[in-house]
């Protein structure tokens, strides 16, 4: 291995750029709830509670962010349902980038490669098409919490909002790419092959409700996938570079949230002064 500190580095650019993309999205949820909400407040409530995820639980970075909106006169219902829906279509999103990796996994055949794609692709238009994210969500809000807010599938650009998540997996892979090869050289297609088993591992770690941020979890998936094509030590450094990558960015947002907060009450004050 030989590590190069200026390459790990200007990895960190595209990986930070792909997170300014998640608050348009969100903003465009809202949006199409009837719900107006600028950019950088956008911005700052997400990042300011994102780093919740790792207390274990999964559940305190939602109530930060609950929180943090109400102040902006965001209803809970509403927060909560744009919160499910942009959760799930970058899953979704992420179980189709681990469905076209899977494409370059030799180590089966052709017919269950093109399967699982089709699959995870007739999953998207199912539950976004045919509408069951709205009426999953509307029962959900409705009858078990009694929240009343009525999502009508029509009034989401689905497709706008895939585009974007699309974007998004693109430019964290250009960052990915480079984070990986400042210590290990790798082919094109294998880190095609990484960066699918980073989006399925992620996936379950996300929803191992006890383990904060997902974390062993989802590295002990990824190497154990990785282990399929690299050998033990190396699938290891790199879950665990992975790792060490990922807490950089989320420290790095969450400090421009930060940064972005004070300005916007330094803002506040000097026109309430006024």
């Amino acid at each position: 291995l030989s590590f190069s500190p200026l390459q790990f580095i200007i990895s960190l650019f595209p990986l930070v750029l792909s997170y300014f993309f998640i608050p348009s999205m969100w903003c465009r949820i809202l949006a199409s709830l009837g719900v107006s909400l600028p950019y950088p407040k956008a911005f700052c409530f997400l990042y300011l509670s994102h780093i919740g995820k790792y207390i274990p639980g999964k559940i305190w970075a939602y109530i930060s962010q609950s929180y943090l909106a109400s102040k902006a006169h965001i209803s809970l219902a509403e927060t909560l349902c744009s919160n499910v829906i942009l959760t799930g279509l970058m899953h979704l999103n992420g179980l189709c980038i681990f469905a076209l990796s899977f494409l370059a996994w030799n180590v089966f055949t052709f017919f269950i490669r093109c399967l699982l794609v089709f699959a995870s692709f007739f999953l998207m238009y199912f539950l976004l098409v045919v509408g069951w994210i709205e009426r999953g969500i509307n029962v959900v809000l409705g009858r078990l919490m009694g929240l009343q807010i009525t999502l009508q599938c029509q009034s989401l650009p689905y497709a706008l909002l895939i585009i974007e998540n699309a974007l998004i997996w693109l430019i964290f892979s250009v960052g990915f790419h480079l984070m990986i090869t400042s210590f290990y050289p790798v082919y094109m297609n294998q880190i095609f092959i990484i960066i699918g088993t980073y989006s399925i591992s992620w996936l379950v770690g996300y929803y191992t409700f006890f383990f904060p941020g997902g974390l062993g979890v989802q590295e002990g998936i990824q190497v154990y996938l990785l282990t399929f094509f690299f050998p033990l030590p190396i699938s290891i450094v790199i879950a665990l570079a992975s790792r060490f990558w990922l807490l950089l960015g989320d420290t790095i947002v969450f400090l421009l949230a930060v940064i972005l907060t004070m300005h916007e009450n330094r803002l506040q004050r000097s026109a309430h002064g006024a």
